[in-house]
């Protein structure tokens, strides 16, 4: 369906301020999400005031330069730095400078100074039903699931082209029909007493993530409200480990009195019942350092604490001293608290750090250490950390967070003894691989050589040959464009599973940090890059953009579904006039015939290779 602005909206993205760029990138969003219209939003939430490198300051600095300014109210996720002065961030010189630079101008832009990644806790609650832009992946899901506001997973610069332009792309979750679930997860058969641990609901939700893939779940089985603090935890570590932007508890969340009313009255397309064999395998894989014998650090607090969370981590410690630091992150709203009640100083007396504004996985405040390791509650700091800290993880409880602190190793409680049974970790689920995406589908790529359908066998030759006849096709391939550039050539990389740029991949270097992904250690900079999905952050694209800025971004990319987080990166990139790499979209399907090949995109979307 083609896109249809209105007068004023075309007028607006024919200019030459910063006014006009922010319309500008969200049309060419709505363009390649198939959106027909834009839509007023209410409120926005930016993730894009992280720094990654110099290209986001710059970014920013030249909205500020073309006069733009937020037309609804716009709250801010963490910065790089710290500036309550609670820890201290190693950022030095340039880097610190362009990151100040950064938070400054989007409070130029009219932005509230919040930093924090829990706009809902500090007072940001969209009602029910509002159309809303927000970036940051816990947020958008937060809102989305539990307050029952509409926004779509909006990617680093178009929250703030949104915000600017005052609408977004009428899409997606905007709309009510996608909204239903079409997947049950069925938790029924775990012990009650599991679900009313906090240990629960980051392993629950990053097994969720990974089953459930892009798809929208309903979660069965659970009685009573876990809280909000669960909630946020659950919606964290699914959005973390999959690409959720919305998911429905029966009985709990607004838009779920129970799981026929998620559903819209249709029969689900899948029913996962959930093991606690599954929830083991689940937990275990949230632990990358599962051998440790030591901890050098503990952070809580991703999402940011909330003064709850404050109240247990306090009942925790009992007055007691750390061996080990404890990293607690937090917002503005919760240090304020804090520091009226003079609880911050205790805390701090007991070995706590307390790191407002920011948080240990997005800034370097840890310190640099070789081998170190990190002990977590957190399902999304166990799932990045490896990655933007260096740090492997242990997972554990609240509870087991503050007894490793204090002892100076790790200590596991035996709540989950009995309650879940040992296993592997989890191999990835077929069934999100294969669901998602289930809304809003776009027709498959524009395939050459007469040939109406992709293999079925991951692209290999010979069925190729099979399928026509004996014949095998011409070396070249036509893909639909999704954004252009110039031709771009290099060896091909096929990514064997999603990846999430924002800790998935080095922002400085292009090398795979992520150390679950299978193709940990490769370098995606100057490849021809193959991607069968993304997963995890909003921030792609400022990772993909500071990419393209330094020069190790990707020749190409090649992506089996339009992905308009990730590919905003290369829309600003344009914007600001840098040499910007082809995209262009092609089913998986037809992937493997260009593993181990020289391939060539060229300007109008054809893949050629050479042996």
């Amino acid at each position: 369906m083609a896109l249809t602005l209105t007068a004023e909206e075309q007028a607006v993205a024919g200019g030459r301020d910063g006014t006009a760029i922010a319309m500008r990138m969200v049309a060419e969003s709505a363009r390649l999400l198939g959106a027909p219209r834009l839509i007023p939003i209410a409120s926005a939430h930016i993730d894009g005031a992280l720094y990654h490198g110099d290209s986001g300051t710059l970014f920013a600095e030249r909205l500020v330069e073309g006069g733009a300014r937020a037309a609804v109210r716009s709250t801010l996720n963490v910065g790089a730095l710290d500036l309550m002065g609670c820890s201290k961030v190693r950022l030095e010189g340039h880097e610190r400078a362009m990151a100040r630079r950064m938070m400054d101008a989007y409070r130029t832009l009219g932005c509230e100074p919040s930093w924090t990644c829990a706009p809902y806790q500090a007072g940001h609650r969209p009602a029910f039903g509002t159309d809303v832009a927000w970036g940051e992946s816990n947020a958008v899901v937060f809102c989305n699931s539990v307050l029952g506001a509409r926004t779509n997973r909006y990617g680093d610069f178009l929250d703030i082209a949104c915000a600017i332009a005052g609408r977004a792309p009428d899409y997606g979750l905007h709309r009510p029909e996608n909204r239903l679930a079409e997947v049950v997860f069925d938790v029924s058969a775990l012990p009650r007493a599991f679900l009313g641990l906090e240990i629960a609901w980051p392993v629950l939700g990053s097994l969720f993530g990974r089953e459930v893939g892009t798809a929208i779940g309903v979660v069965a089985g659970v009685e009573g409200h876990p809280g909000e603090d669960a909630l946020k935890a659950f919606g964290a570590a699914a959005a973390s480990s999959g690409a959720v932007g919305l998911f429905h508890i029966a009985g709990v969340t607004p838009e779920a009195t129970d799981v026929a009313t998620a559903l819209g009255g249709l029969p689900p397309r899948a029913v996962i019942r959930v093991t606690p064999d599954m929830v083991a395998a689940a937990r275990a894989a949230l632990s990358t350092a599962k051998a440790a014998d030591r901890i050098d650090a503990v952070a809580i607090g991703s999402p940011h604490l909330s003064p709850a969370e404050f109240a247990a981590l306090e009942r925790l410690i009992g007055g007691r001293r750390l061996k080990v630091p404890l990293y607690a992150c937090t917002g503005r709203h919760a240090l304020a608290e804090l520091e009226n009640d003079g609880r911050r100083k205790a805390l701090e007396a007991a070995g706590v750090t307390i790191v407002a504004d920011t948080c240990v996985v997005v800034t370097p405040i840890l310190p640099d250490l070789a081998g170190a390791v990190l002990m977590t509650n957190s399902g999304k700091f166990a799932h990045y950390a490896p990655g933007n800290t260096g740090y492997g993880v242990l997972y554990g409880s609240l509870a087991d967070c503050v007894e490793s602190a204090v002892a100076g190793r790790p200590v596991f409680s035996d709540l989950m003894a009995g309650e879940v049974s040992e296993a592997g970790t989890p191999t990835p689920s077929c069934f999100a691989s294969h669901l998602s995406p289930l809304k809003g589908e776009r027709k498959g790529a524009k395939l050459a050589a007469g040939i109406s359908s992709p293999p079925s066998n991951g692209g290999e030759v010979a069925c190729e040959a099979r399928r026509s006849g004996g014949r095998i096709p011409a070396d070249e391939t036509t893909a639909e464009i999704l954004v252009p550039g110039p031709p771009g050539t290099g060896e091909s990389l096929i990514l064997t599973a999603p990846i999430s740029f924002w800790g998935g991949v080095d922002a400085k270097t292009g090398r795979i940090a992520d150390v679950r992904h299978p193709q940990h250690g490769e370098s995606i900079a100057g490849k021809v890059l193959f991607l069968p999905g993304t997963i995890g952050s909003s921030s792609a694209s400022a990772v993909l953009l500071e990419l393209v800025h330094n020069g190790h971004a990707p020749a190409a990319l090649v992506l089996h579904e339009p992905d308009a987080i990730l590919l905003l990166g290369l829309i600003v990139a344009r914007e600001m006039g840098w040499k910007t790499p082809p995209a262009v979209k092609l089913d998986r399907d037809w992937f493997g015939r260009f593993r181990g090949k020289r391939v060539t995109v060229n300007a109008q979307g054809a893949l050629a290779f050479a042996d």
